[in-house]
Protein backbone atom coordinates (compact mmCIF):
# COMPACT_ATOMS: atom_id res chain seq x y z
CA UNK A 1 0.00 0.00 0.00
CA UNK A 2 2.85 2.39 0.83
CA UNK A 3 4.46 1.77 -2.57
CA UNK A 4 1.16 2.53 -4.26
CA UNK A 5 0.83 5.86 -2.41
CA UNK A 6 4.40 6.80 -3.26
CA UNK A 7 3.75 6.01 -6.91
CA UNK A 8 0.62 8.19 -6.88
CA UNK A 9 2.54 11.07 -5.26
CA UNK A 10 5.35 10.76 -7.80
CA UNK A 11 2.89 10.79 -10.70
CA UNK A 12 0.98 13.76 -9.28
CA UNK A 13 4.08 15.94 -8.77
CA UNK A 14 5.45 15.09 -12.20
CA UNK A 15 2.24 16.19 -13.92
CA UNK A 16 2.04 19.43 -11.96
CA UNK A 17 5.54 20.51 -12.99
CA UNK A 18 5.05 19.93 -16.72
CA UNK A 19 4.34 22.58 -19.32
CA UNK A 20 0.94 22.44 -20.96
CA UNK A 21 0.38 23.36 -24.60
CA UNK A 22 -1.81 26.26 -25.67
CA UNK A 23 -2.31 24.66 -29.08
CA UNK A 24 -2.08 26.41 -32.44
CA UNK A 25 -3.43 29.94 -32.02
CA UNK A 26 -3.21 33.42 -33.52
CA UNK A 27 -2.10 36.42 -31.47
CA UNK A 28 -4.97 38.92 -31.33
CA UNK A 29 -3.72 41.49 -28.82
CA UNK A 30 -0.53 42.40 -26.94
CA UNK A 31 -0.47 44.83 -24.01
CA UNK A 32 2.41 46.11 -21.88
CA UNK A 33 0.93 46.15 -18.37
CA UNK A 34 1.76 48.57 -15.56
CA UNK A 35 3.44 45.66 -13.77
CA UNK A 36 6.07 45.56 -16.54
CA UNK A 37 4.85 42.20 -17.81
CA UNK A 38 3.50 41.56 -21.30
CA UNK A 39 -0.15 40.48 -21.58
CA UNK A 40 -0.87 38.31 -24.61
CA UNK A 41 -4.31 37.36 -25.92
CA UNK A 42 -4.76 34.45 -28.32
CA UNK A 43 -7.66 33.44 -30.55
CA UNK A 44 -9.92 30.57 -29.56
CA UNK A 45 -10.89 29.00 -26.28
CA UNK A 46 -8.06 28.25 -23.80
CA UNK A 47 -7.19 24.55 -23.77
CA UNK A 48 -4.24 24.44 -21.37
CA UNK A 49 -4.41 22.67 -18.02
CA UNK A 50 -3.15 25.47 -15.76
CA UNK A 51 -5.49 26.42 -12.91
CA UNK A 52 -5.21 30.22 -12.85
CA UNK A 53 -7.91 32.79 -12.09
CA UNK A 54 -7.84 33.92 -15.71
CA UNK A 55 -7.16 31.16 -18.24
CA UNK A 56 -7.56 33.47 -21.27
CA UNK A 57 -5.03 36.11 -20.20
CA UNK A 58 -1.46 35.02 -20.75
CA UNK A 59 1.58 36.76 -19.30
CA UNK A 60 5.12 36.81 -20.56
CA UNK A 61 7.00 37.78 -17.38
CA UNK A 62 9.46 40.64 -17.68
CA UNK A 63 12.06 38.40 -16.00
CA UNK A 64 11.88 35.72 -18.73
CA UNK A 65 15.34 34.94 -20.08
CA UNK A 66 14.17 35.36 -23.69
CA UNK A 67 11.64 38.17 -23.16
CA UNK A 68 12.85 40.34 -26.07
CA UNK A 69 13.02 37.45 -28.53
CA UNK A 70 9.58 36.08 -27.62
CA UNK A 71 8.05 39.57 -27.70
CA UNK A 72 9.50 40.18 -31.17
CA UNK A 73 8.15 36.85 -32.39
CA UNK A 74 4.69 37.50 -30.96
CA UNK A 75 4.59 40.95 -32.54
CA UNK A 76 5.63 39.56 -35.94
CA UNK A 77 3.06 36.76 -35.67
CA UNK A 78 0.29 39.19 -34.75
CA UNK A 79 0.90 41.55 -37.66
CA UNK A 80 1.45 38.77 -40.21
CA UNK A 81 -1.56 36.86 -38.83
CA UNK A 82 0.60 33.72 -38.57
CA UNK A 83 -0.24 31.05 -36.00
CA UNK A 84 1.94 30.23 -33.01
CA UNK A 85 2.08 27.32 -30.63
CA UNK A 86 3.35 27.64 -27.13
CA UNK A 87 3.59 26.30 -23.64
CA UNK A 88 2.51 27.65 -20.28
CA UNK A 89 3.49 26.59 -16.78
CA UNK A 90 1.97 27.96 -13.63
CA UNK A 91 0.42 31.29 -12.79
CA UNK A 92 1.69 34.80 -12.08
CA UNK A 93 -0.09 36.92 -9.51
CA UNK A 94 -0.80 40.41 -10.80
CA UNK A 95 -2.65 42.59 -8.32
CA UNK A 96 -4.28 39.61 -6.54
CA UNK A 97 -5.43 37.92 -9.76
CA UNK A 98 -3.46 34.99 -11.18
CA UNK A 99 -2.77 34.84 -14.91
CA UNK A 100 -1.29 32.04 -17.01
CA UNK A 101 2.52 32.24 -17.41
CA UNK A 102 4.04 31.77 -20.87
CA UNK A 103 7.23 29.70 -20.88
CA UNK A 104 7.74 29.07 -24.59
CA UNK A 105 6.41 30.24 -27.97
CA UNK A 106 6.93 28.43 -31.27
CA UNK A 107 6.52 30.41 -34.49
CA UNK A 108 4.70 28.40 -37.17
CA UNK A 109 4.76 28.85 -40.96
Amino acid sequence: MLKFLLLICLFYTSTVLCNSSIGERKVVKIIFHDSGNLYVYFSGVPSHSENCDSKAEYILPKEHQFFSQIYSGLLAAMYSESPVNGYVNGCIDVWSNSKTKITRIDLLP
